[in-house]
């Protein structure tokens, strides 16, 4: 039975039709999806990247990439990206745009760099556990300490020297602005902002200790602003240099002295203890006697070490 071309035509018609149909689906499924992955594909329209720093909004910029990229710009200041971290958690959410204006480039910056903090690990030298400096390396934060025992012992040989607080070194993620350089650099700081607030004229009558309670600080912190001067023999019209910032690290240095005192059957020698903080005594106390000639005295003083002229 010979078959009809009609309908085999319209069979053909039939389904060149059904194949355009499902191809300009698949298409229009294609443009939906490229457009709900631009747009969000929620209701509410167009999507935007909100940032929150420890859970807390901080400011909304048009994509999450555009958010990395000020994030990136924040450690690049900082110091080496691939080392600076943020002490906060940073995290990113898509919100809707129209109840989520975006911010400008330099208003979001702004937010985001008054909330993170750029740390990095580094050697941190603690004082009674509070940071003082970080270096790069432990090797040179131990440096730093031999540098600070030189650096702030007084003059002249015979000191035995030590730190007055519980020093330590470890290894932590600390911010940026505790680095240094060097253990140069680090000695530098510290004396920086260490260093004499302003300089007072003493007046008539005036003593050490009127000026170190008006200045609120205390006699040993006085001294040790102004290493060389007799804090306790002031004069009308000397200038005496009030400390500033107490420093985080105090070098205590001490010496025992011999002396001559007394006449005839009676003299002997007295042993003295001299302490210094930072460059700057503190105290001068008597610990001891021993018969001139060499014979074993009481006290500590029969440990006491060169004789003061």
């Amino acid at each position: 039975m010979e078959s009809d071309p009609y309908a085999s035509k319209e069979r053909g018609l039939r389904r060149l039709r059904r194949r355009l149909w499902l191809e300009r689906a698949f298409f229009l499924l294609v443009i939906g999806g490229l457009l709900a992955y631009h747009y969000g594909a929620l209701p509410g329209g167009r999507r935007v990247c909100l940032v929150a720093v420890d859970g807390k909004p901080v400011t909304v910029v048009a994509t999450q990439r555009e958010a990395e990229r000020l994030l990136e710009e924040i450690k690049r200041d900082a110091g080496p990206v691939e080392k600076v971290q943020f002490a906060e958690k940073v995290t990113f959410h898509s919100v809707p745009a129209d109840r989520n204006p975006v911010q400008g480039e330099a208003k979001a910056m702004e937010a985001l760099a008054g909330r993170v903090q750029p740390v990095m690990e580094g050697a941190v030298i603690l004082a009674n556990g509070e940071v003082v400096v970080a270096l790069a390396s432990k090797v040179e934060a131990t440096k730093t300490l031999s540098l600070f025992l030189r650096e702030f012992a007084p003059a002249g040989g015979g000191f035995r020297t030590m730190f007055k607080e519980e020093l330590r070194v470890e290894s932590r993620r600390v911010p940026m602005d505790r680095f240094v350089p060097s253990p140069e650099a680090a000695v530098a700081r510290i004396r920086e902002e260490t260093a004499p607030a302003t300089t007072h004229e003493v007046q008539p009558g005036e003593t050490a200790w009127k000026i170190a309670l008006e200045a609120h600080v205390s006699l040993n912190r006085l001294a040790q602003a102004n290493p060389g001067m007799d804090v306790n023999k002031l004069r009308a019209g000397d200038q005496v240099k009030i400390p500033g910032k107490a420093s985080p690290i105090t070098v205590v240095a001490q010496k025992e002295l011999q002396q001559a005192v007394g006449e005839g059957p009676r003299r002997r020698m007295q042993v003295v203890r001299l302490t210094y903080e930072n460059g700057a005594q503190v105290s001068r106390e008597v610990i001891g006697y021993r018969p001139i000639g060499g014979a074993r005295g009481t006290g500590a003083g029969a440990r006491g070490r060169g004789e003061e002229e």
